[in-house]
């Protein structure tokens, strides 16, 4: 399709393959309740009932959640995460579903978005404190880096939709298809150079435990 959509047409273009996806998440997705995993009267009840209440910005990527699950060793907080790591996985393929016919209907201006949103991105709780620290403290110990975003969540869902591969792109959906390439390297070298630094650091914390040790 070449003719310019609207964005209200665009989104009339996806009604029936939005439907249709829908309709395959549901038939997959299976109910479940935090209270299969932790009892009632195991849980924290809300603030004004003496208990603490949720944070907003506590939410995890699937990889992350899968990665944190593996990392906690509790039998209980592991299968709890892996069944959200489940849900995380079934929505991504219903937006991945759904961005790939809406790159086959305007492809330039779609391109445009994806590359929009890839560049943008900010790991949820971005704002809370002392976010950059923790955020430091997952990545030194696997469950979400650089590396897992670009190779685990980035390339692939872009390899499903052909990204680079296309041959419909004119004007600046070939300019954002640069773009988007641009900070995928970019990505490849920051991911690199924390391997790296992770690699050095039982060195840098041995050498600074014996300089303790003779002070």
């Amino acid at each position: 399709m070449t003719a310019a959509l609207t964005d209200l047409g665009l989104l009339r273009e996806l009604e029936p393959v939005a439907e249709r996806h829908l309709d395959d998440h549901l038939r997959q997705a299976k109910a479940w309740h935090p209270h299969d995993y932790v009892p009632w009267g195991d849980g924290r009840n809300f603030a004004a009932l003496g208990g603490i209440d949720w944070e907003p910005g506590q939410s995890r990527t699937r990889i992350s959640h899968r990665n944190t699950g593996t990392a906690c060793a509790e039998p209980v907080a592991e299968r709890m995460l892996q069944r959200i790591a489940t849900d995380e996985n079934l929505h991504m393929v219903f937006y991945r579903n759904i961005s790939a016919a809406a790159l086959d209907l305007p492809p330039d201006a779609m391109l445009r978005a994806i590359t929009e949103v890839v560049t943008r991105f900010q790991m949820p709780g971005l704002t809370q404190p002392n976010f950059r620290r923790d955020a430091v403290l997952l990545a030194e110990h696997g469950s979400y880096d650089v590396r897992q975003h670009l190779d685990g969540v980035l390339r692939p869902v872009l390899r499903a939709w052909n990204v680079f591969e296309r041959t419909d792109l004119r004007g600046d959906g070939v300019r954002a298809r640069d773009e988007l390439g641009c900070y995928l390297d970019e990505l490849a070298a920051q991911a690199r150079r924390f391997e790296e630094g992770r690699e050095r650091a039982p060195a840098r914390e041995a050498a600074r435990a014996e300089r303790a040790g003779t002070a």
